[in-house]
């Protein structure tokens, strides 16, 4: 009789016992199941992406999300409001004559109201261009998903051939998605350790021989984690520090320079300081000189 005493075991949070060839077992057709429903997730995207470029009515006109909000009106300068009525009692209250009163009023009030007029047409044109664009991105959301992989008599080759290929893929992924649920069930794996790409990892611990039982996978797996995020606690310390070192070798650099200019400006201000002074006295004796001949 076999002795099993020191064969590992793992106790799966159900209570259930298994032996590693078991438990490798398991991990590997579970994390062979995520890596293909992620491939086909990628491969419907791209699938779908295609279809809705192929069947756009304008191929190759990008149809852009619009701002989250609509344009803020811009309110009307104050200063203007303010001046404009400003200038018109000024000029009422001067010495020119009535008609000419008149004619600087009713030109200032008209060139205000086309400017007010001109101001909100222009605010308006651009709500407007907002509303289109959004109902435009919406339109074409709204199209996008409603695309189905059902080939009707009307669709070019191009396009049936796409819907083809989305119609097997959508087929092979609905597949993968019952058989990864059904692994799944069977409760092996904590629901916490299901997310994602964990299982391929705990996978990869037991084939590199890290680790002989589950409990030791998800221990390791948290260790893994921890220095990761001590890692990249690290290099972001190190990346703002030396984003630090850089503003202050940058500013002692400028310092310098604004250092070396000053001293060359004063330089060359000594310089001509002397030379005047020295043309100033060459004048003095060349002045002195013909006063005593």
């Amino acid at each position: 009789m076999a002795d099993t005493r020191n064969i590992p075991v793992s106790i799966t949070h159900a209570g259930r016992t298994m032996e590693r060839t078991e438990v490798v077992e398991y991990l590997k057709v579970l994390s062979q199941h995520v890596l293909i429903r992620m491939e086909l997730e990628k491969e419907l995207e791209e699938l779908r992406a295609e279809l809705a470029e192929e069947t756009k009515e304008e191929k190759g006109k990008a149809i852009l999300p619009p701002e989250p909000d609509p344009p803020l009106k811009e309110s009307y300068p104050l200063l203007t409001l303010i001046g404009v009525p400003f200038l018109i009692i000024c000029i009422l209250l001067s010495d020119f004559s009535a008609a000419e009163k008149a004619a600087v009023a009713v030109v200032s009030i008209a060139a205000l109201l086309f400017s007010l007029i001109r101001h909100r047409r222009a605010n308006e044109r651009a709500q407007a261009d907002w509303e289109e664009r959004k109902a435009a991105y919406e339109k074409e959301m709204e199209r996008i998903q409603n695309l189905n992989s059902e080939v009707t008599a009307q669709d070019p080759p191009a396009v049936a051939e796409l819907k083809n290929q989305l119609s097997q893929t959508e087929e092979a992924y609905e597949k993968i998605c019952a058989s990864l649920e059904y692994q799944e069930k069977r409760d092996i794996l904590a629901p916490n350790y299901r997310k994602g790409i964990i299982p391929c990892i705990l996978y990869g611990f037991f084939m590199d021989g890290r680790v002989n039982t589950l409990s030791e996978a998800v221990n390791l797996f948290h260790e893994e984690m921890h220095r990761q995020n001590q890692e990249q606690n690290q290099l972001r310390q190190q990346q703002e520090m030396e984003m630090h070192l850089n503003a202050l070798m940058l500013q002692q650099n400028l310092n310098a320079a604004r250092l070396s200019s000053q001293i060359e400006d004063a330089k060359n201000e000594i310089e001509l300081q002397i030379l005047m002074d020295s043309l100033y006295t060459t004048d003095m004796i060349n002045l002195l000189r013909k006063e005593m001949q």
